[in-house]
């Protein structure tokens, strides 16, 4: 794209930018633990604590090439991401960046998209806590127990949040320490053979058909679950206005972010098929993570652990709730969506808290039409729509570089390397993890449904437009 052209794009776009922005605070009291802390557990929640059990039954021990792949993309679009809230902080999130770089149309779309994906998460993670739950409360509904934690937790969030960035860290820290220590103690069962507490250790990874027991298919057919376990990376941006130094601040945690990622994910995989065996790992019944831990005959441990990915996944359900109220409320703050969703008396978004935990109930109801399936729709609907925003975020970091280069250069010392082929690299990436959803016959539906809501937003934006202008006329 011609630079005059961008810059006129830019000159023509960003006061409607300003709008999605919002309000910037004026206080910078997020360091890099906790903004590492807070990404991290934004990204870790039931994709890895129960959709795993799934994605080791598609590719078994191999898995841990799938997370490769994952979270290699990961890290290329969180360093997209960084790049731009490093060098322009702003409260508004990728849309901002999106609005001045590639127009009102892709961010319409990608907004919303965002929003309603969104949505489709904080079920998932709302049928998972559920699904913990039912440890201790067998005799009650999956459904009941999901639509309670859904309406709880939309209640919290017509509240005041103080402290909300320690209250987040501290929960990562449990979450991350939990997972750690599980590793530890699986890696001594293996290789000092603790009795009781294995079948045939790393033998495990060779059993069953091998490493790799339905080779390249399996990792493939794998992949829209391990997007989805890593597509909490939005707070990144949303945080980024409130970090002291954001070139280095953000830097770091997307450094530290992806190695924990890295060595937590492949280590989990590790861990769970050596002391249980790939083929006996439960799918989304039950937390894989609890099935390897019974083999230890420490009955109080499966309790401990169980209640730390449930209050885990609970908090990552706040933290979801918090920032895709926001995002609501800059869409309707730039015009895009309904004038009252803005709103935020005391500075809390409720009209747009109301809105989305409204759809957030309706959506959780669907673990009573179909109990035993309902996650893994959820989980790959909302991977295949959280893909659409990472290319938009990809994209918009194209473009908007050429602007960084001319207004901010001495604000952009986090760059993207080899720009711009490796985000087209990205983009090819991304594309082709879609096109594997014909590996996998339960993701042709979820798919079907995030190409109809993209599809669906797209006309909407057509028909709002000529409402607008021809109410301008």
């Amino acid at each position: 794209m011609d630079m005059g052209i961008f810059t006129r794009r830019f000159a023509t776009q960003s006061h409607m930018a300003r709008r999605y922005a919002g309000q910037k605070t004026q206080a910078k009291d997020l360091r890099t633990t906790q903004l590492t802390l807070m990404t991290v557990g934004g990204i870790i929640g039931s994709g890895l604590f129960l959709a795993s059990g799934q994605a080791i039954h598609d590719a078994g021990p191999g898995l841990v090439v799938a997370y490769l792949i994952g979270a290699t993309a990961m890290a290329i679009e969180m360093t997209a991401l960084a790049e731009m809230s490093a060098a322009d902080p702003n409260q508004g999130s990728f849309l901002v960046y999106s609005r001045r770089a590639l127009g009102p149309g892709f961010t319409f779309v990608g907004g919303w998209i965002f929003w309603f994906s969104s949505v489709l998460n904080l079920a998932a993670e709302a049928t998972a806590a559920a699904t913990f739950a039912t440890l201790w409360l067998p005799q009650l509904p999956t459904w009941i127990l999901a639509s309670a934690f859904a309406l709880t937790i939309s209640g919290i969030n017509f509240l005041t949040v103080k402290g909300f960035g320690e209250v987040e860290s501290g929960m990562s820290i449990v979450k991350l320490s939990a997972i750690g220590l599980f590793i530890l103690v699986a890696a001594a069962a293996v290789f000092l053979a603790w009795p009781h507490a294995l079948g045939h250790g790393v033998m495990s990874w060779s059993a069953g058909g091998g490493f790799f027991p339905h080779g390249l298919k399996g990792i493939g057919a794998a992949m829209i679950v391990v997007m989805f376990s890593m597509s909490g990376t939005g707070v990144l941006g949303l945080a980024a206005a409130d970090v002291r130094d954001p070139e280095r601040t953000v830097g770091h945690a997307v450094r530290y972010a992806t190695i924990f990622v890295y060595l937590l994910y492949i280590g989990s995989v590790l861990a769970i098929t050596a002391v249980v065996g790939w083929q006996a790992v439960p799918m989304t019944g039950k937390s894989p993570f609890l099935a390897a831990l019974h083999h230890f005959g420490w009955p109080w441990a499966v309790d401990v652990f169980n209640g730390v990915i449930l209050l885990a996944v609970l908090s990552a359900m706040n933290a979801g709730m918090f920032a895709t109220d926001r995002v609501l409320a800059g869409l309707a703050r730039a015009g895009d969506a309904p004038h009252a969703l803005q709103r935020m008396p005391h500075g809390i978004p409720r009209w747009a808290n109301a809105a989305t935990g409204s759809l957030l109930l309706v959506v959780t109801l669907l673990t009573y039409f179909l109990p035993k399936s309902a996650f893994l729709y959820l989980v790959t609907a909302t991977g295949f729509q959280s893909i659409f925003v990472w290319m938009l975020i990809v994209a918009t970091q194209i473009y908007y570089r050429k602007w960084l280069e001319q207004h901010r250069p001495n604000h952009l010392r986090l760059k993207l390397a080899f720009h711009p082929w490796l985000a087209r690299f990205e983009l090819l990436l991304l594309l082709a993890i879609v096109a594997t959803a014909p590996l996998a016959p339960r993701q042709i539906l979820p798919l079907g449904i995030g190409v109809g809501a993209t599809a669906l937003f797209a006309i909407a934006y057509v028909v709002f437009r000529r409402a607008h202008a021809a109410a301008s006329r």
